[in-house]
């Protein structure tokens, strides 16, 4: 299967363009569409915007700026299972850059090579094989080798410097680029990364399990919240160090708004421990951290919960060659090591993106920067905590990965560092990220501690204070505290 598919990707079509003409001027925007796969360029008064499609179905955005092109080129990854084209305006994922604001970037996104009704469907994976591949490996690929043409042919070079920046699934995107793709890109943004795809299914099985029939409500969220503050403290700097147990607000008698019945105790444990076997093997790389309790709202808390309607469309239509009985529905999930294998075998091969060795980026000069929300209840953190000490071992340690990769943990940072609602996005609590990294690439200049935003859970959400953030050391975790349900995982896989 592995061979199939790579040989697939090996033949993965690109359009070719004419050789450059004379440097393009910003008057002659509308004269892209004579190019194959554009379909329409326009120009207003910051940009040329140009539409089209890749072969076979990946629709995709460039945005060339008329004035003061820095040479710089930031290509944008999509979310969920993506299906539309992300809109390239400010903020970024909130990556609020100089040139970005100047509007001096080119930028460029795609649908992922397929069109859905929103991030959530995963219908157009049923029958598509290609459309799986494009979603699971090629797709980005593709548009930054299109999009190098397309500017050249506009501006008469080619950018000089190539970045990505995705989250969630964008994440994912660019540690597939890294790995599988590693001259693509100078340099690498890759936040809340959702790399370890076939397990983290299983994970939003679990959840919508563990919670089905509304078990644990949304106004019980607070105040489990609450108690994980008096114990943990108002904010939690590494989950791990925090020994807070559900069953210390469990209910004496009748339920109450003020405490947590058994039920409801066990559907927190869950999901603080994360999808195991009958044998306790973990069966993805970690559970939610202490601190995340609010954006359990939404995700697999209350109703239509985003975490089974994602979870119930990969079953349908990724997850395995033939798919499985029209009738399939989460609780024919078996939380077994058997259905794990059975999930990696197109997880490693078309959607994972989870091979520590980045040796051929880092001999490219690529830089990488990840990072991710201690407080994200859609991606466990500690999966990502779990593939960068993969990668500090494959570099040779710590001090030989920080020659070419970051990894930050920001305490408090809900998914993507929006939050803490699913559909509410917070821009002010979002740190910078582009700039530290470009600076990195075209300077020589590593980045250290950052300043993060921290920010109240009310709506509108407040400023409460800056953090300075260290680079982590997943292979230095500090001492667990005891009885702690954010410590001691022990994944099945790799």
């Amino acid at each position: 299967m592995r061979r199939i598919l790579m040989a697939v990707l090996a033949a993965v079509p690109v359009l070719a363009l004419p050789a450059p003409a004379a440097p393009a001027t910003p008057g002659r925007c509308a004269g892209l569409t004579r190019l194959p796969g554009v379909e329409s360029a326009v120009a207003d008064d910051d940009y040329c915007d140009v539409r089209g499609t890749l072969p076979p179905h990946e629709r995709y955005e460039i945005k060339l700026p008329l004035r003061g092109w820095t040479g710089q080129y930031v290509q944008q990854g999509c979310s969920g299972l993506c299906g539309a084209v992300p809109e390239l305006t400010l903020p970024l994922f909130g990556f609020q850059c100089a040139p970005a604001r100047d509007k001096r970037l080119v930028l460029a996104a795609s649908d992922s090579g397929h069109t859905g009704a929103d991030f959530g469907d995963g219908d157009w994976a049923a029958h598509d094989v290609a459309a799986r591949v494009d979603f699971g490996l090629t797709s980005e690929h593709k548009l930054r080798v299109y999009a190098d043409a397309v500017t050249r042919r506009f501006y008469g070079r080619e950018p000089t410097h190539r970045y990505f920046d995705g989250c969630s699934t964008g994440g994912r995107q660019g540690l597939n680029l890294a790995e599988r793709f590693p001259a693509d890109f100078d340099g690498i943004l890759a936040g809340a990364p959702a790399h370890n795809l076939a397990p983290l299914a299983l994970a939003n099985a679990w959840l919508t399990r563990k919670n089905s029939g509304g078990i644990l409500t949304p106004a019980k969220l607070p105040v489990l919240h609450a108690a994980v503050q008096r114990a943990c403290g108002e904010l939690i700097e590494d989950p791990r160090t925090c020994g807070f147990q559900p069953s210390s607000i469990r209910c004496e008698g009748a339920d109450r708004p003020d405490c947590l019945t058994d039920a409801q105790v066990a559907v927190a444990v869950a999901a603080y421990r994360g999808p195991s076997d009958a044998r306790g093997r973990n069966l993805y790389n970690g559970g939610f951290a202490y601190g995340s309790e609010l954006s359990w709202n939404g995700w697999f808390v209350g109703p239509d919960p985003l975490a089974a309607r994602i979870g119930l469309a990969y079953f349908r239509n990724l997850a395995y060659p033939r798919n499985p009985p029209a009738g399939f529905t989460l609780d024919d999930v078996t939380f077994t090591e058997a259905t794990f294998d059975r999930l990696q075998i197109l997880g490693d091969a078309v959607y994972n993106a989870t091979s520590p060795d980045l040796s051929a980026f880092r001999a490219h000069g690529g830089k990488l920067l990840v990072f991710h929300g201690w407080a994200d209840a859609q991606i466990s953190p500690f999966a990502t905590l779990d593939w960068y000490a993969a990668v500090e071992r494959h570099a040779g340690g710590y001090a030989a990965s920080q020659r070419f990769s970051r990894l930050y943990l920001i305490p408090g940072g809900y998914h993507c560092l929006f939050g803490p609602e699913v559909d509410r996005p917070s821009e002010i609590g979002v740190p910078e990220f582009l700039t530290p990294l470009m600076t990195w690439v075209e300077r020589g200049v590593a980045p250290g501690a950052i300043d993060v935003p921290t920010v109240t859970s009310t709506d509108p959400p407040d400023l409460v204070r800056f953090l300075t953030v260290d680079p982590s050391d997943a292979l230095s975790p500090p001492p667990a505290a005891p009885g702690s349900l954010n410590a001691d995982y022990h994944y099945i896989g790799n």
